[in-house]
């Protein structure tokens, strides 16, 4: 059995953004780019469905945080929030270049994690445990035991999770929005100075190669604003959400 992710999202308050039509076109241009480097792991182009909601299919379901981390940083540069709901589970249906022609458990999940995602009451919202994050992922529940968790993931990985429990396992579904949850958050108080020399260091590669470019930083500058930003622990974050992702997909093939 194949495992997919699909992901809806739509923009925050869409309707009230000045120049709305612009934006739009601006997305379906970038949405035709990032379908050009990611076609291995993407099932279809990135379609609109409703409105100015968006639709993803991915085969490749490990990548799914950080194909919507590069919707949300084009969005944010314009100063656009978006919400995001991800299902990851099985389709029914056969591939198909029209995302829209598509329907399965990854389908109905990832509409629920969009309805979520946008409420905003966090009391009501048992999956949503702050009003800084605007994303959630939906899948069937798996859970790992004490005792199975020696033989399906390593101690490294078990410590990176930290997961505290008042029973004998957790549901890894739910570890992930923690995660990500947390995340969202370290990343919504990044300023506007640091996400620029973040964004060099990840074209650039060094704080060397930074320095000979843009004269104006500094390495000890650089190393203070990344620090500050909590940069490598939003990456590493990042790793570990790509590896309970990747643990998932094995698991869920497994009960089926």
């Amino acid at each position: 059995m194949n495992i997919y992710s699909v992901i809806n999202m739509d923009i925050v308050g869409s309707r009230e953004i000045e120049g709305r039509a612009a934006v739009q076109e601006e997305l379906k241009q970038y949405f035709r780019q990032l379908y050009i480097e990611n076609r291995h792991i993407l099932v279809a182009p990135i379609t609109f469905t409703l409105g100015d909601e968006w639709q993803i299919v991915l085969r490749d379901v490990k990548e799914s945080y950080n194909m919507f981390l590069k919707i949300k940083d084009f969005l944010l540069y314009r100063n656009i929030n978006c919400y995001c709901g991800v299902g990851i589970g099985s389709i029914s249906t056969e591939e198909s270049e029209d995302t829209r022609e598509m329907d399965g458990k990854a389908f109905i999940y990832a509409r629920k994690a969009l309805i979520c995602a946008k409420e905003t009451n966090t009391f009501y919202n048992k999956m949503l445990y702050t009003k800084d994050c605007k994303v959630i992922f939906i899948g069937d529940s798996v859970k790992i035991s004490n005792s199975r968790s020696d033989e399906k993931i390593s101690s490294e990985q078990q410590l990176e999770v930290a997961v505290t429990s008042n029973d004998d396992d957790f549901d890894i579904i739910e570890t992930l929005n923690a995660i990500i949850q947390n995340n969202e958050i370290l990343q919504l108080n990044m300023t506007e100075k640091q996400r620029e020399v973040i964004s060099l260091y990840e074209s650039l590669g060094s704080y060397g190669e930074i320095e000979r470019k843009h004269p104006r930083y500094t390495k000890s500058s650089i190393s203070r604003k990344l620090s500050a930003a909590n940069y490598f622990l939003v990456e590493h974050n990042r790793n570990i959400i790509k590896g309970l992702l990747s643990e998932y997909c094995k698991m869920v093939k497994e009960q089926n």
